[in-house]
């Protein structure tokens, strides 16, 4: 099931309440990526009791280390340095380490880290970077739905009437 796939080794507890939120951007990450590509999530509890693993884990569409083998889950623990939760170890298709700072690569990157290797993560913040260098007021502002603000009273503004932020602030 996990051969020749990329594999999050997932380090989180039900008592996390990062772990909770994390843990629904994952999901939805996983969702997206394993129907289209080979990406696969094992998840390793630091739950306290059998009863809050099960009932986390059951919200995960993924396997899991069962909770019975705490020295298996404790050896991973170890080896992938998982001190803080959520933790998540990336490996490629062959095992080897990817990345261990999937949760970062999660909550900055989202679907478009995938397949989360370094350089793929390099050239995204490249892209962030020179997306924040060359922005202007309408990429910041307009999204693919509209072309407009709307002022206090709901009326749509055009933004030839809004003063240049950018240059008001220095953020340029």
């Amino acid at each position: 099931m996990l051969q020749g796939k990329t594999v999050g080794l997932y380090f989180s507890a039900s008592w996390s309440g990062p772990c909770h939120r994390f843990t629904r951007k994952l999901v939805d990450v996983f969702n997206d990526v394993s129907a289209r590509a080979g990406f696969e999530v094992a998840f390793i509890s630091a739950d306290r009791d059998v009863e809050s693993f099960n009932k986390f884990f059951s919200n995960m569409p993924w396997v899991a280390i069962p909770f019975s083998d705490s020295d298996k889950r404790n050896e991973l623990r170890d080896l992938f340095r998982a001190r803080e939760l959520p933790h998540l170890v990336l490996l490629d298709e062959h095992g080897k380490v990817l990345t261990g700072d999937g949760v970062q690569i999660i909550v900055d990157h989202g679907l478009e880290g995938y397949p989360f290797t370094l350089k793929h993560v390099k050239e995204l913040k490249e892209q962030d970077e020179l997306a924040r260098r060359d922005q202007s007021l309408t990429s910041i502002l307009e999204s693919q739905f509209r072309n407009f603000i709307i002022s206090n009273d709901g009326m749509e503004v055009s933004y030839t009437y809004i003063p240049d932020v950018l240059t008001d602030y220095n953020l340029q």
